[in-house]
């Protein structure tokens, strides 16, 4: 009894027709309508993307700004509330002139100022307040302090420091200078007390405070 086998034809040690198509369509790369098919894809994911990047860079650059100004406001607080209490800094009223340099410290050389303009002002306000008779508030009860006025006995000063980095206050245009992606205005306050409210009598708010 005979039996056929199918196998492969080869001439010569080169495979017949069919083999020659399979390895062909394997060794096939992807064509110009598979490629932009892809390449749109992609587009489509980075357009997805995008905002949530620009996004995360505002909130890196907000925080930033956030805490230098903080740390600029709280510096500014303690150098006042380490000042004598009758110091010509401490004085009543708002101290509007900025103290701070027009350019930014040189990162080589801190003693030297840098060509960078420096984003921030900062001022402050003090104010003399008093605390409300004992007459007139009921035991344990919460009571409101009122602004001493000129010659009025107080009982401490409150300091308002104000750092700013808004174009206006740092320039005085609305276009000239930015700071990072916006403006930015911190606030903080601090309480020193009379040491003598007998004998240190409320003054008049001076304008402009120096």
């Amino acid at each position: 009894m005979f039996h056929l086998h199918a196998s492969r034809v080869e001439r010569d040690g080169v495979p017949d027709g069919s083999s020659l198509v399979r390895r062909r369509r394997r060794e096939e790369g992807l064509t110009l309508v598979e490629l932009l098919i892809a390449l749109a894809l992609l587009a489509f994911i980075l357009l997805a993307i995008a905002p949530l990047f620009i996004a995360s860079v505002k909130s890196n650059f907000s925080g930033n700004e956030y805490t230098s100004a903080n740390m600029l406001a709280r510096d500014r607080l303690e150098q006042l509330m380490n000042r004598p209490f009758l110091d010509s800094q401490l004085a009543p009223g708002a101290h509007t002139v900025n103290d701070q340099p027009l350019q930014l410290p040189n990162p080589l050389n801190p003693t030297l100022l840098s060509t960078i303009r420096n984003p921030f002002k900062v001022t402050y306000t003090v104010e003399q307040y008093k605390i409300p008779p004992s007459t007139g508030v009921p035991s344990g009860s919460p009571f409101t302090p009122v602004l001493a006025v000129t010659g009025d006995s107080y009982q401490y000063k409150r300091i308002d420091v104000t750092v700013d980095s808004s174009e206006s206050a740092v320039v005085g245009t609305q276009s000239a200078f930015s700071l990072g992606l916006g403006s930015r205005l911190v606030r903080v306050s601090g309480c020193l007390a009379n040491p003598a409210a007998d004998a240190n009598l409320a003054v008049a708010t001076c304008g402009p405070c120096p």
